[in-house]
């Protein structure tokens, strides 16, 4: 019963999203680019005589695809809950038999499968590098199975900085800034000689647990990131809904 509640709130959301023209339109570009950055390296493939099929093209274009998301993931969660209190419907959601967590899961899963329809476009680039007798099939499903935990990582900022605001220009905004502040803790590594604290700051970082994944490595520290991550923002999440009841 908890589950199919939640999924009621998907399938409504899913409805929602698919007959508004917002995804179909970031679908579109991100096809547009990473189509665009695949046909280059595979081109530069063709002058590299040391690099694999993997190093020359694998790894930059899920590393591209990683990045790239850093801009759709605050677009497509920009409307979760900004737009209900926009529209004066949060307070209804509140109200009715689903809990905040509920809300927040129904939220969070919707979002995700759509990210989940973007990305489904790319899996023809495994076809075309199978045509010329690519095999090395680990790493492609390690660095899927790497971009999903990374979109769910910053769809869970996304759902929070949208629970703070009406306004889901503010929401997008956020949410980027706060993506972007945690990628870039990475530089600050440079800057410290102390190791211990660098190690910290590096471990903190979602591109550094992303990067593994890319390289074929799964390691089960990296997992544990990302749903401590995600918890970590649920649990944002569901205080900033509280609140409202103050």
């Amino acid at each position: 019963m908890y589950f199919k509640k939640i999924m009621i709130l998907v399938k409504k959301e899913l409805k929602d999203a698919f007959f508004s023209p917002l995804i179909y339109i970031l679908s579109g570009l991100f096809c547009f680019m990473m189509g665009w950055l695949f046909f280059n390296y595979l081109l530069q493939a063709k002058t590299l005589t040391t690099a694999t099929m993997t190093q020359a093209v694998i790894t930059p274009i899920f590393g591209n695809i990683n990045f790239i998301f850093v801009f759709l993931c605050p677009l497509l969660s920009m409307r979760s809950f900004a737009e209900e209190k926009k529209q004066s419907t949060l307070d209804l959601l509140l109200g009715s038999q689903l809990s905040e967590m509920q809300i927040i899961w129904g939220k969070f899963i919707s979002n995700l499968i759509q990210i989940i329809f973007m990305i489904s476009f790319t899996m023809v680039f495994p076809l075309i590098l199978a045509v010329s007798g690519y095999s090395d099939w680990a790493v492609v499903g390690s660095s899927y199975l790497g971009v999903l935990f990374s979109v769910m990582a910053y769809l869970a900022v996304g759902l929070f900085c949208s629970s703070l605001t009406d306004n889901q220009i503010v929401a997008s905004i956020l949410t980027f800034c706060l993506i972007l502040g945690s990628m870039l803790l990475v530089i600050t590594v440079n800057a410290t000689n102390n190791y211990l604290l660098a190690l910290i700051i590096q471990y903190s970082t979602v591109p550094f647990h992303y990067e593994g994944f890319v390289k074929g490595m799964i390691r089960s520290y990296s997992i544990v990131y990302f749903f401590s991550y995600v918890g970590f923002f649920f649990l944002l999440t569901l205080k900033s809904l509280q609140s409202r009841k103050w």
